[in-house]
């Protein structure tokens, strides 16, 4: 559940919503039907955007694979576990549950790796022009926040002594 309409719902503990509190909770309930909708064709095209992700960012990278074992394969679970936050923050209107539950920890784990800041923006950079692509325009939209806090969080680290891509 969103942060937000849960403090609203525990904190109205033996007192009644207020106006504004109530507004508040049958807007987010409101947009249930737009997200789920979202979400479905999210799903339907993940496999379409994934891979021209992968595909851009290999000839981009055409040496990744030689500073990694299963580079490739592992780069796709990567972005296809990426998608799946994305989609679910979005579901949920929580931009927090996509920073908190992935993106800060797997920033993390690709700059131990040596990583560059600049692999993971063009990486997330093709995601975003995959699904661009394949959603229908509105869908889009709703979804694009999601897809720019990823490009944000994972690019900002600073670059490795000794890249790894």
């Amino acid at each position: 559940m969103n942060n937000r309409i849960s403090e609203i719902l525990v904190g109205s503990d033996s007192r009644y919503l207020t106006e504004d509190e109530r507004k508040e909770v049958l807007d987010y309930v409101k947009g249930f039907d737009e997200r789920f909708r979202v979400m479905a064709l999210i799903e339907a095209n993940e496999d379409t955007a994934v891979r021209f992700c992968i595909e851009n960012t290999r000839k981009r990278y055409p040496n990744f694979d030689k500073y990694h074992g299963s580079a490739w394969a592992k780069a796709f679970r990567d972005v296809q576990l990426t998608t799946r936050y994305m989609a679910q923050a979005m579901m949920l209107d929580e931009m927090g549950i996509l920073e908190e539950k992935l993106l800060f920890w797997l920033r993390t784990i690709l700059a131990g790796l040596n990583f560059t800041p600049e692999f993971n923006r063009d990486t997330y950079t093709y995601l975003k022009q995959g699904f661009r692509q394949s959603l229908p325009p509105d869908a889009f939209t709703v979804f694009e926040p999601f897809m720019n806090r990823t490009i944000e969080i994972m690019s900002d680290f600073p670059a490795p002594a000794t890249p790894a891509v």
